[in-house]
């Protein structure tokens, strides 16, 4: 297997390498030397302490978690545990001969491996064989292998004997990204350590020694927003800070958050706030000019809805979790102004918009027209809630019309109406039909209808101009009844009794038969077919739990040919649908 030896560990050891051999990107120059050095994995970095200070040390190891966490670099600190000449210790010294040649990256029992691209049955192989060789001058060998779960089957298959039995002095350190992709089998050979995302203030705390070191002052407040957008990742953090650091050293005192902003392209958490409340407000038109604010200024629209996405799981963890939950970051003045707008949305509001944000994020990763698809996905989050869910749709359908939820006209509107009366019964009926505009199957049933009234003892009769069934039964409904009674109040200004009153029973055709003999013939309406359900409406019933509330009509259901038939075997005539 092609194996790379383990990079030079970083820090002041690796100042004057850098120096020799041209820049080292921060994340290397500081990279931790010893446990102590590494934040946010407290638990972790403790069990392995403990585990080398009792002399009881797997030979198997499996380090799982996000990028940039410390996974990679626990195993190079460890490696260094094991072999340094004073151990092994959870301190190593760092200047005996094995720390110094684990830390250039000379020693040859430390042996780390890019399973991503070494991940066949033949490399791990050559694994083995290594791995069967007494060490060379260390007290253990170490095999770190990075990214194991792109091995492949073959190859997870060929590593088992070997790690579940490792030649004496052997070490396994295994680190992945995915341990879902690590097969149960590997697990169970190894100790599988859960490395975290590190936390805002641990990265802060991070952020500024380094800058400390570099003697470059940076605003808190700049370090903060750096923290907050990395999401955990203590690698990413440094990348981040690095970008900063020569912009830093050269504005001196007049590097601020501003700056920080115009260099990296954010929005800021400030602005995305004041964003959030617009869209809150359902101001689809402030959305609009925000992402046209944005394309000029060159922000990843991507970034962008991210940032705003975390703005609303921020508003929707207040919600659930109380104004003083330590789940949301936020302190200060941001803080204050998102307890002002938690009361403006409620969770399914909030979800609904972070639904509409991470599908635009999604989106925006694999289509080219990226102003078009943040354009839109503001736009649904501004609309989120004002329209209709799939539930509340059947919630009407069922009721028979729509549901008693409050008045979509707004409060200038009733106001205006409160204290006057309509001059004709047209007036009132648009005065309803303006109120139920966010109904859409029961202002199409209500546009249908005819006012009349209110006469001296205050009813009002609402008639259909329709024979249909479907809003005569939408009318009926008693929910119906009541919101339609209290639309009415909103129009008058005053309590009313409502009246309905339906059209014609609906025409429906009774056959040949009954034309052809006069009175003889009941209406066909009147007439119910006694044939019972058949195999496909039963199995239909009892998915739904449903029962026959009508049978079709005669002159719809397929006859059986009459007792004295020819043989023929011709089928009787059978009636067009109507």
């Amino acid at each position: 297997m092609a194996a790379r030896k383990q990079s030079a560990g970083g820090g002041r050891a690796n100042d004057a390498a850098g120096a020799a051999t041209g820049y080292q990107v921060v994340a290397r120059r500081f990279r931790p030397q010893t446990f102590g050095e590494m934040v946010g994995q407290d638990e972790i970095l403790q069990s392995l302490k403990k585990a080398i200070e009792q002399q009881r040390i797997p030979h198997a190891f499996l380090f799982s978690g996000s990028r940039g966490v410390g996974k990679t670099t626990s195993a190079r600190i460890l490696a260094r545990c094991l072999n340094c000449g004073q151990g092994p210790t959870p301190d190593p010294c760092g200047e005996c001969d094995h720390c110094r040649s684990i830390l250039d990256g000379s020693n040859p029992d430390v042996i780390e491996i890019d399973a991503a691209s070494n991940n066949s049955v033949d490399d791990v192989r050559q694994l083995r064989e290594h791995a069967a060789f007494a060490t060379m001058r260390s007290r253990y060998r170490v095999f770190i292998l990075d990214e194991v779960h792109m091995l492949s089957k073959g190859a997870f298959n060929a590593l088992l004997k070997t790690l579940e039995e490792p030649p004496p002095g052997v070490v396994f350190v295994l680190a992945t990204t995915e341990l879902h992709k690590v097969p149960e089998t590997i697990r169970s050979r190894c100790q599988v350590l859960m490395f975290k995302r590190v936390g805002e203030p641990d990265l802060v705390r991070r952020l500024r020694t380094i800058a400390d070191r570099e003697g470059i002052a940076i605003p808190d407040e700049v370090l903060a927003e750096i923290a907050a957008a990395v999401r955990g990742g203590v690698r990413d953090a440094e990348t981040a800070l690095e970008r900063v650091l020569p912009i830093a050293r050269e504005l001196g005192a007049e590097f601020d958050l501003a700056a920080y902003r115009a260099l990296v392209a954010r929005v800021g958490t400030d602005a995305v706030v004041e964003v959030v409340a617009t869209l809150l407000d359902g101001d689809a038109k402030g959305g609009l000019h925000f992402a046209r604010s944005l394309q000029e200024q060159g922000i990843d629209e991507r970034e962008a809805l991210g940032e705003l996405v975390e703005v609303l799981r921020w508003l929707m963890l207040l919600q659930v979790d109380g104004p003083e939950s330590v789940l949301v970051p936020a302190g200060g003045a941001v803080r204050q102004r998102l307890h002002e707008l938690s009361g403006k949305a409620n969770v399914q509001k909030l979800d609904a918009m972070i639904t509409a944000g991470l599908l635009g994020r999604e989106r925006l990763r694999r289509l080219e027209d990226r102003g078009v698809v943040f354009e839109v996905a503001l736009v649904r989050m501004a609309q989120a809630g004002t329209l209709p869910t799939v539930a509340e749709l059947l919630d009407e359908v069922r009721a028979g019309g729509g549901v008693a939820v409050a008045s979509g006209g707004g409060p200038a509107a009733v106001a205006a109406q409160a204290h006057s009366e309509p001059a004709h019964p047209a007036d009132l009926r648009a005065r309803v039909l303006d109120l139920a505009r966010d109904k859409s199957l029961l202002h199409a049933t209500l546009g249908l209808c005819e006012f009349t009234g209110p006469d001296a003892g205050g009813k009002v009769v609402v008639s259909t101009t329709t024979a249909r069934k479907m809003h005569q039964d939408r009318l009926q409904s008693p929910d119906v009844r009541q919101q339609l009674q209290q639309w009415l109040r909103q129009a008058l200004g005053r309590d009313v009794q409502v009246e309905i009153r339906l059209g014609a029973a609906p025409a429906v055709d009774a056959g040949p038969a009954a034309a052809g003999h006069g009175g003889d013939a009941k209406p066909a309406a009147a007439k119910k077919s006694r044939a019972a359900p058949g195999p496909a409406a039963q199995r239909v019933m009892g998915r739904f739990h449903g029962r026959v509330v009508e049978v079709n009509p005669e002159d719809r259901v397929k006859r059986e040919p009459p007792a004295d038939d020819d043989g023929s075997g011709t089928p009787p005539d059978e009636p067009e649908d109507s």
